[in-house]
């Protein structure tokens, strides 16, 4: 096996650089030919990975690090075509959920590449300002980007506790917002807390925000939770850690696959801040080689 480990060693308050030690002593008497990245910021971190990609053949990459690491790395991914297997060591890992290498020991996760090939699935493109962003999980606006940023905030809580704990915080503040959306050529204008344009099911460490939501199926899932009040809002919000708030009749879904969003609001995509609205969306035209357990 030849493959490129790329390694966030900040993920998960450092879980990304013990991760990565133990991978490497894994790999130190190995016959594999393993090169390791491990860089001291994000920007540093890409340059050095497309260096290596532009200058050798690898069979696959490592992730190691979280959500918002592989949001990084998608683009050169896609650019090369190169299969990809995500060892979780952030603080949400709802890829790796998606994908069923959470819960594998590392040792476990690094067969997959030698027992099975790959699988392609979805990616959804952004654009926005004049750029082209790509994600895999969940695109979030309104209410969830406010709690993401706050979220974002929360530098020693990890996993559920810190979306759980931004909720709290912030729904109390927060009102509704006048979105447009636009799926497939259909125009609704809503009164709404959020709007969520979905490929995967789950994001904030294992929430059911869209359970329905399939990476593989050609299509995007659109939630739209209609305007509530903060008090009825909190009493929705426990049901998604299960996926059971999909039947609420303040809870709408749509299926499509080019939507336009528009609002005063931001959007937020793997965890990462993306840009203000408008925003329109679509599937990519490449798709995203990954290892499934």
């Amino acid at each position: 096996m030849k493959a490129l480990v790329a390694i966030n060693p900040k993920s998960g308050n450092g879980k990304g650089a013990q991760f990565g030690a133990r991978l490497r002593r894994h790999f130190a008497n190995s016959a594999d030919e393993i090169t390791f990245v491990e860089a001291r910021s994000r920007e540093e971190s890409l340059l050095e990975i497309e260096n290596a990609l532009d200058h050798q053949h690898f069979e696959l990459l490592i992730s190691v690090g979280g959500d918002g690491f592989v949001h990084d790395l998608l683009p050169l991914l896609l650019k090369f075509d190169l299969p990809v297997l995500v060892l979780p060591a952030g603080s949400g890992n709802d890829f790796a959920r998606s994908l069923g290498t959470y819960n594998l020991k590392y040792e476990e996760a690094l067969t997959l590449p030698i027992t099975r090939p790959p699988s392609r699935i979805d990616v959804g493109i952004i654009s926005h300002e004049g750029r082209e962003t790509p994600f895999v999980q969940i695109l979030s606006t309104g209410f969830d980007s406010v709690v993401n940023e706050r979220a974002n905030n929360f530098k020693m809580i990890s996993g559920k506790n810190k979306y759980v704990i931004a909720v709290l915080a912030m729904v109390w503040k927060f009102r509704a917002i006048h979105f447009t959306i636009t799926i497939d050529g259909i125009k609704q204008e809503r009164q709404a807390m959020l709007v969520c344009i979905a490929n995967g099911s789950s994001y904030g460490a294992g929430m059911k925000i869209v359970p329905q939501a399939v990476d593989d199926d050609g299509l995007l899932n659109v939630m739209v939770v209609d305007q509530v009040n903060p008090l009825r809002l909190l009493m929705v919000f426990p049901r998604v850690f299960f996926g059971r708030h999909v039947n609420h009749p303040k809870v709408h879904f749509f299926t499509g696959s080019e939507i336009t969003v528009t609002g005063k609001t931001k959007a937020y995509a793997d965890g990462e801040s993306i840009s203000d609205l408008p925003i329109h969306v679509r599937l990519s035209d490449r798709s995203l080689q990954v290892f499934r357990a």
